[in-house]
């Protein structure tokens, strides 16, 4: 749940985003696909590690 004090900085920057003429929704957007480029190698070696992982072997029945 947000802080009061969060509450408080997302209702400033969309009334400041609104005076600039953005749509704090599109912007939010914007900043998310920026920290995902941002991290793209971090994103990629999680990704390498999940492939190259060996799951224990199952056995069968008989």
């Amino acid at each position: 749940m947000p802080t009061r004090e969060q509450k408080q900085n997302k209702t400033f920057a969309e009334k400041l985003l609104r005076i600039q003429g953005k749509d704090y929704e599109q912007w939010l957007d914007a900043q998310h696909q920026l920290v995902i480029q941002e991290n793209q190698e971090l994103i990629l070696e999680a990704l390498d590690s999940k492939l190259n992982f060996t799951s224990p072997v199952t056995t069968s029945r008989d």
